[in-house]
């Protein structure tokens, strides 16, 4: 996260929120400090203020530090005692003297902490001492959420060899199929004519036991086993694609636990991709697009990065333009980070690597970077991301743009042209749309649909067409329900 979500010129118009937190501090470092700063490492990362009170309608009373240098000599001398905090996750030029109007005060911008070094706490009792962010608070995590968090700091990377299961579990059809896509796409690759056992130990599939035998891997059981022998491993393990109509009618699905295939995340995927794929008509048709790539890749994506101990399995829907991605678990770094590209924490990279094989996705940590620039590149709406914690959950919605008919081919000639010249000016017009509102809710924290319309003069359909369109490009959260919903600056 970086300060410069915070326009320090209008600090006192912010409240505190899931990513700030306000402390006065004129007495020196608060101990609840520690507590925010454990709670923001732990969930999404967030601005600590120091020299700042939250007033009692929930504005900011910006005080002068009088000894701001002192506080942060202090702050780092406590940061680096591994006897106080577990763990320094921050960087020099995250924590800095800031002066709004001849004020001093302080900011501290924590990063999510990566998976790996989670849960970061305070104090020498890790139960204790971890803390996470909720709305507007720090909550003590349970037992369950802490341990959860060391196992999931452990690498595993799906290389674990289960010596309790045989290499006839996996489904030989599903794999045969994955070796043809291999040959298909990597013509000629030294692994094709290896032996089915050498080919699974390769890939990641198999591995060797104590004993000198070979038996499946845990990423090798949930690409190609069967379902059966997945929930004895995984006993919350869950797929479901659910196709809708706008009336919310299924038209089509694939659910685990059916008994009308294998299960297994290797078929679930080719099923998935051809409902996913079918309707969306690009140029060069009958040739896989970047588009159709890049839907393929969010689908690996969901799930390679599932938890499959969590209680709630993976859910996939198509809705119309609409495609929503569902799986438990949270990102092993921090979501600007994975936007930006560059930087991976992946769940199961072993499952990476088979689909890598049959090119499908990278490995780099750039997907969804190249997912954000190629949705920008074709004009559409950016992705939209929520990252829940109770329970650990992800969810990525695209909206996919449909080819103009038949008759509008035809036609385009002449049209081009106007078209063309009707998309700039759309941008033109919903840029200054987009600055107003900003500029309003930077000042009066929230805004309506109704105020929106009555701010930009255009209808409310329009009016909210605009906050949506600000909410996917992560400009705005929505808060509350339905019926009384607001927008503000996401923090």
């Amino acid at each position: 996260m970086s300060v410069t979500i915070i326009d320090m010129n209008r600090l006192e118009s912010y409240r505190e929120n899931n990513r700030i937190e306000a402390k006065k501090a004129l007495g020196g470092l608060p101990h609840s400090l520690w507590e925010t700063y454990s709670a923001f490492a732990n969930t999404l990362g967030g601005i600590l203020l120091l020299g700042v009170e939250e007033r009692k309608d929930g504005s900011f009373l910006v005080h002068d530090l009088p000894e701001p240098q002192r506080l942060i000599d202090e702050f780092w001398s406590i940061i680096s005692d591994p006897e106080r905090v577990s763990r320094n996750i921050l960087k020099p030029e995250q924590v800095r003297v800031e002066e709004l109007d001849q004020k001093r005060i302080i900011t501290i911008t924590v990063p999510r902490a990566e998976r790996k070094e989670r849960p970061v706490y305070i104090g020498t009792d890790i139960y204790t001492g971890s803390y996470r962010r909720d709305g507007e608070g720090d909550y003590h995590c349970s037992q369950e959420e802490v341990e959860h968090m060391l196992k999931e700091a452990k690498e595993d990377s799906g290389r674990q060899v289960l010596e309790e299961f045989r290499m006839q579990d996996l489904e030989a059809e599903t794999l045969e199929r994955y070796r043809r896509e291999l040959k298909r796409q990597r013509p000629g690759h030294m692994w094709l004519e290896l032996s089915t056992e050498d080919f699974l130990e390769k890939i990641g599939a198999a591995g060797q036991g104590e004993d000198g035998n070979l038996y499946p891997t845990t990423a090798g059981l949930l690409m190609f086993g069967k379902e059966k022998d997945i929930v004895k491993k995984y006993s919350c393990y869950a797929l479901d694609y659910q196709e809708l109509r706008n009336d919310g009618i299924w038209v089509d699905f694939v659910i685990s636990g059916t008994g009308t295939w294998s299960g297994n995340l290797y078929d679930f995927f080719e099923l998935v991709s051809e409902k996913l794929l079918k309707g969306i008509r690009l140029p060069y048709q009958g040739v896989e697009t970047p588009v159709h790539k890049a839907i393929r890749e969010v689908l690996a994506n969901c799930l390679v990065n599932a938890d499959y101990e969590a209680k709630q399995g993976v859910l996939v829907q198509k809705a119309g333009k609409r495609l929503l991605f569902e799986n438990p678990g949270t990102f092993g770094v921090d979501q600007e980070q994975a936007k930006q590209g560059g930087i991976s924490s992946p769940r199961n990279p072993e499952l990476i690597k088979m689909f890598h094989l049959i090119n499908i996705g990278k490995g780099d940590g750039k997907g969804l970077s190249r997912i954000y620039s190629l949705w920008r590149e074709q004009g559409w709406a950016m992705p939209e991301i929520r990252e829940e914690f109770q329970p650990e959950r992800i969810q990525v919605s695209l909206v996919v743009e449909q080819e103009k008919t038949r008759n509008e081919s035809r036609n385009s000639g002449g049209g081009k042209k106007l078209r063309e010249e009707r998309r700039r000016v759309n941008e033109v017009v919903y840029e200054s749309q987009r600055q107003q509102v900003i500029d309003y809710v930077t000042v009066s924290i929230q805004i309506s649909t109704t105020k929106t319309a009555e701010l930009l003069d255009i209808s409310k359909a329009g009016a909210k067409e605009v906050l949506n369109k600000m909410v996917e490009e992560g400009i705005l959260e929505r808060c509350g329900d339905r019926r009384n919903r607001t927008y503000r600056l996401k923090a």
